[in-house]
């Protein structure tokens, strides 16, 4: 996935709370994404906004686990795994700002990483 989707109700958890939260991280990463479109990557902003995003992220997943765990569920250990290494990618991204000379592409690629694991 290198396109960040518009949250739609197809994407919708069943959880108002976790919805807004999706909702929140996807116009996050939008907002990355079209700083980069416009060259400011390189902009405090641009290293704010994926700060953002990361510790956006983090309260999310676990006000996720907790929820699955209040309905009795849980996420298999592939999913936790790979949500764990889309926040790991997302955190490096952050250290990594400014953003000099990555492709948008790359940048799109390493924003939607959650996504996958998340809404799909």
């Amino acid at each position: 996935m290198k396109v960040i989707p518009q949250w739609s109700y197809s994407m919708s958890v069943r959880d108002p709370v976790l919805d807004a939260q999706h909702i929140e991280l996807l116009e996050l990463c939008r907002a990355v994404q079209d700083m980069a479109q416009h060259g400011q990557q390189k902009s405090d902003l641009c290293a704010w906004r994926l700060e953002e995003i990361v510790h956006a992220l983090r309260k999310h997943d676990q006000l996720e686990i907790n929820r699955l765990l209040d309905r009795g569920e849980r996420l298999s250990k592939q999913q936790r795994i790979n949500r764990a290494n889309a926040l790991l990618q997302l955190e490096e991204l952050a250290l990594a700002a400014p953003l000099h000379d990555m492709p948008l592409t790359k940048l799109q690629t390493l924003l939607c990483g959650w996504i996958q694991h998340h809404l799909h």
